[in-house]
């Protein structure tokens, strides 16, 4: 009987010491600027990095060809032997045309860090600049100036742009990020800090840090509180890896109210490369490059000038 007791009595107190202790670990949790201070000074320092990595983008969905001319089904003399022969074709290809795609890229990035980035994206018919310094930003598409500037796609880089917690924390607050607020959350079986929100609310801006080495885990935009579209895009950076003196991710995943539309995986890096200024600068790149064609609905109007619109267009949906 006395050894029965004395064994609830040791869990009743086991369970309460365990709770109070969970209870403490939870309770403390670090101001967000020194969560920013912290994360910034365990991911490292360096000049600049180089990074050459393949862009995977996931349930693109195919764009509608008209007919050619040629190809189109006649009318007369023989119009029957025709029609059927393209309308076998078509219904073999409508399943397969239906189906979402997977485009990959080769892209480039520059980071001086604090100050600059660059990356440079190729496909096999085009090719994307995204230019960030000084809080201006410029896109160009095959040679022509976007006037759709940055997108949510490009705010990945930022965690790995900013290497202090002034720069860090003001780019933060301009994304909508309030890092007065914190907290601590569960992702994935690991506890991190949750900066932005109190956990589990995923309503607001919010960047999730981990607990014992301080990298980025996620960071979610909800579109109600930003200038983008009307859907939840989360940001997953994982399997980092030291370089030198710094940390970067090797894997990033784009996950669009709930599904991994894009992924960024790094295939090589250098570190510490020396980059000419004229890369970043903005105010020359505008002169280097073409100014976007308004659209005009007169006769002068030529059919090149549209396809040139037509192509940034097209490859703007890509990254947007």
């Amino acid at each position: 009987m006395i050894a029965r007791l004395t064994k609830i009595v040791g869990y009743i107190l086991g369970l309460f010491f365990a709770t109070f202790f969970s209870t403490i670990i939870y309770a403390y949790v670090l101001e967000g600027s020194h969560i920013i201070q912290l994360m910034t000074e365990h991911l490292g320092q360096a000049d600049s990095l180089f990074i050459s990595q393949k862009v995977v983008f996931y349930n693109i969905q195919p764009q509608p060809e008209s007919l050619n001319q040629n190809d189109s089904p006649k009318t007369a003399n023989g119009a029957a032997e025709n029609i059927d022969n393209h309308q076998a074709v078509s219904d073999k290809t409508d399943e397969a045309e239906a189906q979402p795609r997977t485009i990959e890229l080769d892209e480039s990035l520059r980071y001086v860090f604090s100050e600059a980035f660059r990356s440079d994206s190729v496909s096999d018919d085009n090719q994307r600049i995204f230019v960030s310094r000084d809080g201006q930003t410029l896109t160009v598409i095959d040679g022509v100036i976007s006037g759709g500037g940055e997108t949510r796609f490009d705010l990945y880089k930022d965690l790995l742009l900013y290497r202090s917690r002034e720069a860090l924390s003001e780019r933060l607050s301009s994304l909508g990020v309030d890092i007065s607020v914190s907290s601590l959350g569960k992702f994935e079986g690991q506890i991190a800090f949750v900066l932005g929100a109190e956990y589990p609310d995923e309503s607001r801006p919010q960047l999730w840090i981990g607990l014992t080495a301080f990298h980025p885990l996620r960071m979610m935009i909800p579109s109600r509180t930003s200038t983008y579209s009307t859907d939840l895009l989360e940001i997953r950076y994982s399997q980092w890896r030291k370089i030198s003196e710094m940390w970067y991710p090797m894997l990033t995943e784009f996950i669009q109210d709930g599904i991994t539309v894009r992924a960024i995986e790094v295939n090589d890096y250098q570190i510490n490369p020396n980059f000419s200024k004229d890369i970043f600068d903005i105010a020359r790149l505008k002169l280097e490059y073409r100014q976007p064609v308004k659209a005009t609905t007169g006769a002068g109007e030529t059919e090149g000038l549209s396809e040139v619109q037509k192509t940034i267009e097209e490859f703007k949906k890509i990254f947007e």
